[in-house]
Formats: structure tokens, sequence, C-alpha cells
């Protein structure tokens, strides 16, 4: 299994199907918290649905074209980070993260952001890392803001979600902004 350390209490492990339980009880429990900004939310209403939502992550994973992973600390799933659709010919990737509400605001999505930057410019070798989120979504924009990305602009209208269509801010970091 492969496993990237944060810091001393917090690692990321790359999702498999020993996660879809504990993955499934940590949406379940953060149900109305999560789906003000997580379309799949809705989705996941079922172990059995969290165990293909995670087998079909687990095959993208082999594929490359996507490393997603779980947040652990102290033993304990708080979350999910990754880096999604990736573009092996453009070497771009997208990274998205989500945490459960009791563990906001200790800079939990902040570190793990910064150590998935570092494996997606030196481990996948990507020229380019974006994230996207909602443009109310105050708490998900701070992390790129925090992390020197630049904000390229607002995708109108860019995805849909519990009934309407929201529009989203891009943003973008280049591995020549953080190689010294």
């Amino acid at each position: 299994m492969m496993t990237i350390s944060v810091d001393n209490t917090i690692r990321l492990e790359l999702i498999t199907e020993n996660h879809a339980e504990e993955l499934f009880a940590l949406v379940d429990s953060n149900r109305i918290y999560l789906r003000e900004w997580l379309t799949f939310v809705d989705r996941m209403q079922t172990v059995e649905f969290a165990r293909n939502f995670v087998n079909g992550t687990m095959q993208r994973n082999k594929e490359g074209m996507e490393y997603a992973f779980v947040i652990i600390e102290n033993d304990t799933m708080i979350g999910r980070i990754g880096v999604y659709k990736i573009d092996n010919q453009n070497k771009i990737g997208e990274i998205g993260y989500w945490l459960a509400e009791t563990v906001q605001g200790r800079g939990v999505i902040a570190k793990s952001t910064k150590v998935l930057i570092d494996f997606c410019f030196s481990a996948l070798q990507l020229n380019r890392i974006e994230i996207k989120c909602g443009t109310n979504n105050l708490k998900s924009k701070a992390i790129p803001e925090k992390l020197h990305f630049t904000k390229e602009g607002i995708i109108r209208q860019g995805e849909y979600l519990n009934g309407k269509y929201i529009d989203l801010n891009l943003y973008s970091l280049l591995r020549s902004e953080v190689e010294h």
C-alpha cells in the first residue's frame, strides 16, 4: 500500500477496498455538511455503493489516471484527497479534497495538499496542477490561495450541484513556480 507521511500524526494512504466501509461511515456521518459542495454524496447511500466507488478508484489508480488517497490521522480516516483527471500527454492533474466537519480548521488539508503537490511534481512528473472549487466555497478556495496557486478565472456554471449550476474558481500551480 502506498503511504505518504504528512506529519507525525497524519498520513495519506492510497485507497484500497479495506477503506470502503470506513469511507462510507465517514460520508454518512458528514452527509449534510459534505453535500453542500460535493456531488457524489447523495449517490453514496450504501456500503455496497462505497465498495464499487472504491473499486473504480483503484482501477483508475492502477491505470495512472488518478491517485486517490484517504487522509488518516492517528489511525482514523478523516477525509480524502487526490490528484484526478490526470492528462499524461500535457502533464496536468487536478487536486480535490474534503474533510470531516469535526476536523476542520486545523490545517490538515493545507498540509496534505502541500505533500500531494510534491508527489505530483516529483513522482508523477506533472507540470501543472489545477484546483477547482465553488466560488462561494470559502474554506476550499482558501487552500490554493494559501499555497500560492494563481487564480486563472471563473468557470461559469462549471458544475451541476444540488439541482443548480454553480460557478467554479480555477486555480493553477506550475512546476516552475515551486522549483528553486
